[in-house]
């Protein structure tokens, strides 16, 4: 296990003896395929909203959606399940910006952990919120929290420790207790869709936190493992472009096949939205602000 080399933050509960501030409202919210997704103006506002969600009382999960996201969903209904019964779904992709765009509605912009994770771990820390991460092949958490460290001294994070534990009963109960040990405030979780969601909803009546928040491969990205794609292409929602040249075999059928898919089924839905002839139903004006626990 890694433990973060700053040393003076608590492994206490967040906000335990402050009371808990007034949470904000959320923004529109577009139906994606049956699943809400929350669209946030930038990294800063979900920084913000997950650390209210953090500080108010029960559990709350924390997922996003992208293209690869919505096709699992689309052949796996208990990954669907998990999507439509998570408290906060953001965007984290330009498709899904593309994919509101047809639908009539609009979300601000795609919010890609890797793009500002040291930047929320920051954030976090300055809302006294602590942070457990788990995820990664073996050594990729070392090598994530010694570049952490270097860039964010004063962050949030109090341990690490790998994801390959599915496979062993008995690691992946020692991480359990360990976690509960700790006491973090939020669990971020980086195992890949759809290993992520399910392991959250198998689990999460188990882990002693308040926020379970599932982000994909950063810790891959923060490491270094993976290469990220210059800003540019980023912005220009070409990401997908860039990961398809550096690992062609592995992510041909999920860009040049399940991006047209996606799309594909997205004119769908706003054909069938038209032919209702009803206001667009891919919006809803506000979602309670205090997060709704549901357990699995």
């Amino acid at each position: 296990m890694t433990s973060s080399s700053s040393g003076s933050f608590p492994n206490s509960f967040c906000g335990s003896s402050d009371a808990h501030p007034a949470l904000q409202p959320y923004p529109a919210v577009v139906n994606i395929e049956g699943i809400s997704v929350t669209g946030f103006p930038n990294p800063q506002s979900l920084f913000k909203r997950i650390a209210q969600d953090t500080k108010a009382p029960g559990q709350t999960l924390v997922h996003y959606l992208n293209i690869h996201v919505a096709n699992a969903a689309w052949m796996n209904p208990a990954l669907k399940r998990c999507l439509q019964t998570s408290d906060l779904v953001y965007c984290d992709g330009a498709g899904i910006v593309v994919g509101a765009k047809w639908l009539g509605q609009t979300l601000p912009t795609r919010l890609t952990a890797a793009d500002w994770f040291p930047d929320m771990l920051s954030a976090l820390a300055e809302e006294h919120c602590s942070v457990y991460l788990l995820g990664g092949e073996p050594g990729v958490p070392e090598a994530a929290m010694s570049k952490l460290n270097q860039m964010v001294p004063h962050h949030s994070v109090i341990e690490a420790h790998h994801g390959f534990i599915l496979k062993d009963p008995q690691l992946e109960n020692a991480v359990i207790a360990r976690i509960n040990a700790c006491q973090p405030d939020i669990l971020i979780v980086g195992f890949g869709t759809p290993l992520q969601e399910q392991w959250i909803a198998q689990n999460r009546h188990r882990l002693k936190v308040s926020t379970i928040y599932a982000i994909g491969a950063v810790m891959d990205f923060m490491s270094g493992k993976v290469s990220r794609c210059p800003r540019w292409m980023g912005d220009a929602g070409l990401e997908w472009l860039y990961r398809l040249g550096t690992e062609p075999k592995r992510l041909l059928g999920r860009y040049v096949v399940g991006n047209p898919w996606f799309l594909s089924r997205i004119l769908l839905q706003a054909a069938l939205q038209k032919i209702m002839h009803r206001s667009p139903s891919g919006i809803t004006t506000q979602k309670p602000a205090s997060p709704v626990n549901l357990n699995p």
